[in-house]
Parts: C-alpha cells; sequence; structure tokens
C-alpha cells in the first residue's frame, strides 16, 4: 500500500506540473489545436494512477484551463477558434476522461474476474485432481494433487498423454467411448482405475469437460477427478464378505451333504483294496481312486477354512525355526524335493499364530516350487522395518505374466493341474487376519516375490480382531 501510494503522489505531482505548464504555454502563445491534445494527454495520465476521481478532476481542471486562456485571450484569439475550437477542446477533454474512467471500470471487473478465477482454481486444486489436454489428448496441465497421487513429476506428466497412467483394467470399448462422447463436444462421467509411477493403483471418479470453439468443436479438454480408491476398497471389502457369507452357506453345505459321503466311499474301497492281492490289476485303479477323493476332500478343507478362518491364536516364536520347519515339510512333497531354498537376513520375533504362518509360508513355498515345475532357487529373505516385518519369497521361475496379477488372489483361479485355486486367497486371508498384508511382484530378472508383511508386537491388535470375529 504505501509504494502504491508513493506511486500516486508521483503521478500526481507531474500531471500537475505538465498542466500548469501547458496552460502557462498556452496563455503566453495560444498552441491552437495542441493545446487540447496536451490536456488529453494528462488526463490519459488517468491509467496508470489508482486514485479513482482522477479522470474526471483533471476533466474539469483542463475545461477550466480552456475557459480562463479564452477569456484572457479573448481579443488576440480569432472568433473561430474561441467559440468552435475551444468547445471542440472542452468536448474531446471530456470524452477523454470518460473513456479512462469506463476504461477503469472494465479494468476493475476484469481484476475482479481474474481474482475470482484464481480463487476458483486455487479451491479446485485443493480439493480435486485437475489436469487440462489439447485435441489430441497431449496434456498442458496437471496440478499439484495430479503428481502427488500418480507420483509422476510435472516435467514428466506435460506433453504426454494419459496411456502414462493406464493401468489396463478397463477395455478398449471403455476407452473409445470416452473419446467419442468428449469430441462430440458432451460430457463424459465414469469411474477409472489408473496405475502410478511406482506400480500402485488407485481409482478416480472422472469428469471430462470440453472447452468449445465459437463453431463448437473442442479446443481443449479439462478432467476433474476425486480419488475414491477408499471408497472401491471399502466396496470390495462388503462385496468379500456378501461372497464370504454365501461361501460359507455352501461350504457348511457342501461339508455335510459331500465330505461325508466320500468318507464312506473311501472307506469302502480301502476295504476292497483290502481284499485283494497285490497282482490284481484293479488295485492302481482304486488307488487313484482314493487319491481323487483325498485331493477332494482337501479342497473341501480349503474351501471351509477359506471360509469360516478360525481366530488366529497368538503366541512369540522365532520366525527362521518356523521357516526350516516349512521346507522340512516341502521336501516331504514331490514337487518341492530338488528346490533349492536359501533364508537370508537376521531372525526376527514374532507375536501371531504359528499354525497359521507357517501354513501360510508352505503354501508360498509349494506355490514357487510348482511355479519352476520343481526344479530351481527360493530365496526366503527376512526384513525388520519400523514395527513390521516382512517374509520375502523369491523364486526363479517364470514369473507371473501381467495380465494375471491381479487375479491370483482371487478365490477358484488357478492356471495349475493340482490344486483349486484356493492356496493363496487363503494364504493372504491369513495376512490380514493378523493385520499384515500379502503381494504379489514380478521384477524384470524374472521370477515372482510374494511378500508377507506382518506387525511384530501384534498381540493386542490380534486379540481385538478376535473378539470381533466372536
Amino acid at each position: 500500500m504505501p509504494i502504491k501510494r508513493s506511486r500516486n503522489s508521483l503521478i500526481h505531482a507531474g500531471a500537475l506540473v505538465a498542466t500548469i505548464g501547458i496552460f502557462i504555454v498556452d496563455l503566453q502563445q495560444p498552441l491552437a489545436y495542441t493545446v487540447g491534445i496536451l490536456y488529453v494527454l494528462v488526463i490519459l495520465v488517468g491509467l496508470w494512477t489508482t486514485w479513482r476521481p482522477y479522470p474526471i478532476v483533471a476533466a474539469v481542471v483542463a475545461t477550466t484551463l480552456l475557459i480562463i486562456d479564452a477569456i484572457v485571450g479573448w481579443g488576440a484569439e480569432a472568433p473561430s477558434f474561441v467559440f468552435v475550437n475551444r468547445p471542440l477542446m472542452v468536448l474531446v477533454s471530456t470524452a477523454a476522461a470518460t473513456l479512462v474512467m469506463h476504461s477503469r471500470r472494465l479494468e476493475r471487473k476484469w481484476s475482479a474476474n481474474m481474482q475470482q478465477l484464481a480463487d476458483i482454481k486455487r479451491a479446485l486444486d485443493h480439493a480435486a485432481i485437475v489436469a487440462t489436454t489439447d485435441v489430441t489428448g497431449r496434456i498442458t496441465y496437471v496440478n499439484d494433487k495430479f503428481c502427488e497421487i500418480s507420483k509422476y513429476s510435472r516435467e514428466e506428466l506435460l506433453g504426454q498423454d494419459h496411456r502414462i497412467i493406464n493401468s489396463g483394467f478397463h477395455s478398449k470399448a471403455f476407452m473409445r467411448e470416452l473419446w467419442h462422447t468428449i469430441a462430440r463436444g458432451h460430457v463424459w462421467h465414469a469411474e477409472i482405475r489408473n496405475r502410478a509411477k511406482d506400480g500402485g493403483l488407485y481409482w478416480v471418479d472422472t469428469t471430462i469437460v470440453p472447452f468449445l470453439d465459437s463453431r463448437g468443436k473442442p479446443y481443449q479438454y479439462i478432467a476433474i477427478r476425486a480419488d475414491i480408491t477408499a471408497r472401491k476398497a471399502a466396496e470390495d471389502r462388503l462385496a468379500q464378505q456378501a461372497a464370504l457369507a454365501r461361501l460359507g452357506q455352501m461350504a457348511a453345505v457342501v461339508a455335510h451333504e459331500v465330505r461325508n459321503p466320500l468318507a464312506g466311499i473311501k472307506g469302502a474301497i480301502q476295504v476292497l483294496m483290502s481284499r485283494r492281492s497285490g497282482a490284481d490289476a484293479e488295485l492302481p485303479v482304486m488307488r487313484d481312486v482314493v487319491a481323487r477323493i483325498d485331493s477332494l476332500g482337501e479342497l473341501i478343507n480349503d474351501l471351509m477354512l477359506f471360509a469360516r478362518p478360525r481366530p488366529p491364536r497368538p503366541n512369540t516364536f522365532h520366525i527362521r525355526p518356523l521357516l526350516l520347519e516349512a521346507i522340512s515339510l516341502l521336501r516331504r512333497d514331490p514337487v518341492g524335493e530338488s528346490v533349492e531354498v536359501t533364508i537370508e537376513g537376521p531372525d526376527l520375533a514374532l507375536t501371531a499364530d504359528t499354525e497359521m504362518i507357517r501354513a501360510t509360508v508352505l503354501n508360498l513355498l509349494l506355490n514357487a516350487a510348482q511355479a519352476m515345475n520343481g526344479r530351481g532357487n527360493v530365496t526366503i529373505k527376512l526384513a525388520q522395518h519400523d514395527w513390521e516385518c516382512s517374509i520375502e519369497i523369491r523364486d526363479s521361475g517364470p514369473g507371473v505374466p501381467e495380465d494375471l496379477r491381479d487375479r491370483v488372489f482371487e478365490p477358484f483361479f488357478t492356471t495349475k493341474a493340482r490344486g483349486g485355486g484356493l492356496g493363496l486367497p487363503i494364504a493372504r486371508r491369513t495376512a490380514e487376519l493378523h493385520g499384515g498384508t500379502l503381494t504379489l511382484s514380478s521384477p524384470e530378472t524374472g521370477g515372482s516375490v510374494f511378500t508377507l508383511t506382518l506387525p511384530i508386537h501384534a498381540l493386542a491388535h490380534l486379540e481385538e480382531r478376535t473378539a470381533i470375529s466372536v
């Protein structure tokens, strides 16, 4: 404010000096039309001062001085100059003052509009993820929230198109419908799943608005997004809970209506086998039937375990001995006999359900052995991060194709002839019951990496989850 006042004072002082100078010169030697132009220049100085009455005051002063000049030079000036030109000069001064005032009003209105737009932009940037693109889809602007959620810097995004964050989740028909809608000048709205620079997935509620030219053709698009990742996760959890409730009902029926008859059939076949001689040609067929009944029984047990897991019973133990037990159990399975397993990292103490964690590690080891067809190397790496520990199981197999990575934890999804597709879902469910996570990654060097993360001191957490489950 002091700077503006100082500038206004200098402008006003300069204008006053110029006005007095013009008046004195005009008194001594009439300037004809030039005097009007010079007064107009003084009035136009009002474009650079913030004092609103300046144009009117300057016009009034100029008019007064023109009248004084006319009175003083009454006899010396020609009648046409006195009665025609002087009034025209007054009219020009008045017009100049009017134009300056109108220009100042437009400037104030424009400044207010710009301030309003700046306020709207600031509010929008704080509340939403914003990006603009040209008609070809090239990104021309992103706000800080866009960079924050996508993990890309502004420099990495500008000039790119939105394929840089495409997760591949949506079909080509979905994307074509998006572009056809906005290319026709219509607003498009939907929920989109994107992929951040670090590989993380996030959901955004997206509205794309086309900016149209005078012909109604888009010349720019603005995309306004809201992060709905938490909401989608909650919806998924509710859907899983509903599915698990239905699955639990089905599992109970299967366990009662199928497992019991299977046990009777298995017992009858074993009785028949005991009555056969070792050279009987039908014995291999009977053994195969018993093996298939056992596989079906294991699937039913897995189904019951997944649908109705028991609450964890936590106790404190060291992880390395548990891993050695899981490796010993792996060796008893034909698929794991020739697999080399290495343990790296410090031995850590953990509070968790020993049996459930051992079963989870064994499940992951068997999964790795099957992926390598029984031959290869598995590395188990232990690490501690603050109050969490991680058990990383890395194999030297072919890895999981990118289009299947999001489905490996789905119940009953499997690409193997062995198993019912419940091993990994049960493993993840065990991790979640302990307040941890189970994730999959496939590094560029090959193979697959399953990372089981668990809280180290989870006793209170487990007791709380157990109380909720009960």
